[in-house]
């Protein structure tokens, strides 16, 4: 059970209790009225009264009506938005039903006014309106208690109608009415007491809430911070990767062209005492190479793929790769591919693409090489490439641009990269595929 539950059952326990005291004396006073009536004492009633009592019937009447309707006002009032229009309307006629309780009881009960009070501390917000009717409300409590506010004496008044009774029930009645009034001063400061403690606890959660997000507002500038710099550097990472790119990209081209374009005037040095035609036709070739290269090249200076994959598909591109340099020099070149390379991503087909081509260019530069193999397979996902050319090759190998970059490209893939010399030069790449695109 929370707190605000605590609250409204102690309100609902001053209600009840106010509602017992008030029809206590009231039935006091109308009973009381008849009995003298009865008796035939209304004279020497009215004589030691110092103003003109109510009916007997307007004593038990006037106020428990007044009560039920203070009563319905505190539980429409739940249903309404509290404006200070509303809170004016409102403290006005709760003032009112006050004084009219009061005054039928001829001032014998002030307790009356503590509910009131209870019910408008928990209205609205504090404005200073609501304030206002609280102070009126505690002065009338505090004037009505000295008999002050309508002219009477509390004791005086109540005590009347109880000399017309015997001692024994005389002391009853005092006594019940006391135990009463008490009861309801005692929830009254347990009321306050309890709206207290959660007043206190709230500003405490609202000074707890108000840390947590200086604190979370300082967790997030640091986190802007950390993401500026982040931003900052995968900005940096990015332009280097993309020179890295595109110094691949020229290399390889560049790298591709010029072996052949050498490889095919040193064929042409050789035939052009022999055979003039042929060494024309070969220069022919060569030329044809370049121009091609060219192009290659400032397609890859605007950061776009080869043009023959733009052309061709990936493995009539490889096919291409192979007759230009069979036509240039006296390589002799097998292709063995053992899978469909249709549907491949366009960073998967690049990376293929682009090993073969270095593979060819680094056997004909570095290897001297006039045979070369090249076998594509695929098992599941894994694309395996493995190149063999029969040249020199090397006892220690050391990593240039072209092997350091192929790495590269295959890291990106998440691929790796294998290489030994021995008879000739052995190159083996497996690439992981996203099974197409």
């Amino acid at each position: 059970m929370n707190d605000n539950h605590i609250l409204r059952r102690i309100r609902f326990l001053i209600k009840n209790l106010n509602f017992m005291i008030i029809l206590m004396i009231s039935s006091v006073m109308a009973v009381t009225a008849f009995k003298i009536t009865a008796a035939m004492q209304a004279e020497d009633f009215l004589g030691k009264m110092k103003t003109l009592p109510l009916t007997p019937w307007s004593a038990a009447f006037f106020p428990a009506c007044s009560f039920f309707v203070l009563i319905c006002l505190m539980q429409i009032k739940g249903r309404e938005q509290w404006n200070n229009f509303f809170i004016l309307c409102y403290g006005i006629v709760q003032l009112a039903l006050c004084g009219i309780i009061m005054d039928c009881l001829g001032a014998s009960y002030n307790g009356i006014v503590l509910l009131v009070i209870a019910d408008l501390l928990v209205c609205g917000k504090n404005t200073k309106l609501k304030i206002s009717f609280i102070v009126a409300l505690l002065a009338m409590y505090v004037f009505s208690g000295i008999g002050q506010f309508f002219g009477r004496n509390e004791q005086d008044f109540f005590q009347i109608y109880l000399n017309y009774y015997n001692t024994d029930i005389r002391k009853l009645i005092l006594w019940l009415k006391n135990v009463l009034v008490s009861g309801n001063n005692l929830l009254f400061m347990l009321y306050m007491i309890m709206l207290i403690r959660i007043q206190i606890l709230e500003n405490e959660r609202i000074l707890l809430l108000n840390r947590k997000l200086d604190e979370a507002n300082e967790k997030l500038q640091r986190a802007n911070l950390k993401l500026e710099e982040y931003a900052k550097e995968s900005e940096k990472m990015a332009r280097s990767m993309e020179r890295n790119r595109l110094a691949r990209e020229i290399h390889d081209t560049l790298g591709h062209v010029l072996t052949g374009i050498i490889a095919g005037v040193d064929a042409s040095l050789t035939l052009i005492g022999i055979s003039p035609n042929e060494a024309k036709k070969q220069l022919e070739a060569v030329g044809a190479i370049a121009r091609q290269g060219i192009k290659d090249v400032r397609r890859s200076v605007n950061a776009l793929k080869p043009d023959a994959l733009e052309r061709l598909s990936l493995e009539d591109a490889i096919k291409q790769i192979i007759k230009e340099t069979s036509q240039i020099s006296n390589v002799e070149i097998s292709f063995d591919n053992k899978t469909d390379l249709s549907n491949l991503a366009e960073d998967e087909t690049e990376t293929i693409y682009r090993i073969i081509q270095e593979s060819i260019t680094n056997s004909l530069r570095h290897g001297k090489a006039d045979k070369i193999q090249i076998s594509v397979d695929r098992v599941y996902n894994i694309i395996t490439i493995i190149i063999n050319d029969n040249g020199i090759g090397c006892k220690e190998i050391k990593k240039g641009f072209g092997l350091r970059h192929m790495a590269e490209r295959v890291e990106m893939l998440n691929g790796s990269l294998e290489y030994k010399s021995e008879n000739g030069f052995t190159l083996i790449a497996k690439i992981p595929v996203r099974w197409g695109k």
